[in-house]
């Protein structure tokens, strides 16, 4: 007798503890806490346990540690973690089985296979930093990942994906760069179809309108030089024996996932369980109005990605008093995050109902059975409904333990990313940098850093803001 009842017990303590262990999240927020104070080497040093730790999470403080990296300056070992983060994500696979068990217990028990988007933004990173290198070959190379990416995962699940600008942009510097470089009028050509490309993705964007202008002068494609003149009014004149200053700005704290509450305040997802319940043959004694009862405090196990803050819209650039060139947003991390998340909501929310039902069911049997073991042996008849009771409560609190969000992503993103151009004569300038929200209005004192400018050159420029 004491051997069946605690072989119950067990089990219902087996299903109170899956969803105790320690969350990503908490590990996480010890080195975050120091990257949001601008202690970016001191974060990135300690996650490197983690890192080199083979883990469910391991590709998770990978991408932590080599965008805390990149944010230090140390554009070298950001790519060698990075590097190491794109190589674990093409060899981590979901299997059926874990795929299946995430479904009945808790999707932390899978390795983290990183977001679409996630995924995608590692090789931006790796392009940035092979750009802040000065190797546009292979900065050319990652960026081209993006939206070959963007484009394979677009066929494999159906969802539409658009290209990234800020790659494209980027990727269409890195051909400039190299065109420049070596006289070469093929890579000056290509960089010029990716800047037409840009045009047709967002017509709008006034950054292009220049570029365009200036390639087709230089490759002599005069007609459309012509055309782009007359669109846009010249705008391509610049100084003599000028240099280029490229503003790559990061801004803000990207979106994170959260919790939507509890499970059947969603109307979408008491609707896609109420469907599962009524297409189920229960067993007997089990009832909906039983299922639904254990599932009444139960957390929504698909999360949500909520926006964190970002209060500045722009970057001005200002050169011995005047402003002279602005940053434009060219890739809305936070909004997209949002949107991926919601549209794989919609595609995936019955079949978490229909898991979530399964495991409902499952653990009503298991409270019933309890009770009926306890009521087979007499000398105990007097407590067998509340060893019954007992058991079956352990079985829904284990229940309610489980049924919960996986909220691990990659926290020290920014919300966007930004580009700004700006052609100097040769020389060394102080550049001051203006925080601008979208009424124009300053959001903390501008900053002022020393650059040099060399003729026929490109130089680099990369800021974060954290706030």
């Amino acid at each position: 007798m004491t051997r069946k009842i605690q072989a119950v017990v067990v089990a219902c303590v087996f299903l109170l503890g899956v969803g105790c262990t320690t969350g990503y999240d908490k590990m996480i927020k010890k080195a975050e806490e120091s990257f949001y104070y601008g202690k970016y080497k001191d974060a990135a040093r300690s996650l490197l346990p983690e890192v080199n730790k083979e883990s469910k999470d391991q590709l998770l403080f990978m991408m932590e540690c080599g965008l805390m990296l990149h944010a230090a300056g140390d554009y070298q070992n950001s790519n060698k973690v990075l590097l190491a983060a794109s190589a674990l994500s093409e060899r981590i696979a979901k299997s059926i089985s874990k795929e299946a068990l995430s479904l009945f217990l808790n999707d932390t028990v899978t390795n983290y296979r990183g977001e679409d988007f996630e995924v995608v933004l590692v090789h931006m990173y790796l392009g940035i930093n092979f750009l802040m290198m000065k190797d546009a070959d292979s900065a050319r190379v990652e960026f081209k990942k993006v939206n070959d990416l963007l484009a394979e995962i677009e066929v494999l699940s159906g969802r539409a994906y658009k290209q990234n600008l800020m790659a494209k942009y980027l990727t269409a510097i890195a051909f400039e760069l190299i065109g420049d470089k070596d006289n070469d009028k093929n890579d000056q050509q290509f960089a010029f179809i990716e800047y037409k490309q840009i045009l047709g993705l967002d017509p709008r964007l006034a950054l292009v309108y220049r570029d365009l202008q200036r390639m087709a002068k230089k490759i002599d494609y005069m007609d459309e030089y012509a055309q782009y003149q007359a669109q846009y009014g010249k705008l391509d004149d610049q100084p003599e024996d000028a240099g280029e200053l490229i503003m790559i700005y990061e801004s803000g704290q990207g979106a994170v996932k959260a919790s939507r509450g509890n499970l059947l305040n969603d109307k979408q997802m008491a609707d896609g369980i109420q469907i599962s319940l009524n297409g189920l043959t229960l067993q007997q004694g089990v009832t909906a109005a039983a299922v639904l009862a254990s599932l009444k405090l139960a957390e929504h196990p698909i999360p949500k990605f909520q926006k964190r803050s970002n209060k500045v819209s722009y970057l001005m650039i200002n050169v011995d008093g005047k402003d002279l060139a602005r940053t434009y947003m060219l890739e809305n991390i936070e909004d997209t995050a949002v949107r991926n998340m919601e549209d794989n909501y919609t595609n995936m929310y019955l079949k978490v109902a229909a898991g979530v039902v399964t495991k409902a069911v499952a653990a009503v049997v298991a409270g019933i059975a309890a009770k009926k073991t306890a009521e087979q042996f007499k000398k105990t008849s007097g407590v067998a409904g509340l060893i019954g009771t007992v058991v079956g409560a352990g079985v829904g609190a284990g229940l309610m333990a489980n049924i919960k969000p996986d909220l691990r992503c990659w926290h020290t993103l920014p919300a966007n990313l930004q580009l700004g151009r700006l052609y100097l004569k040769e020389g060394a300038y102080t550049i001051k940098i203006r925080f601008l929200d979208a009424a124009g209005n300053e959001v903390i004192g501008s900053k002022e850093g020393e650059i040099e400018i060399k003729k026929g050159q490109k130089t680099f420029f990369n800021y974060r803001t954290l706030f």
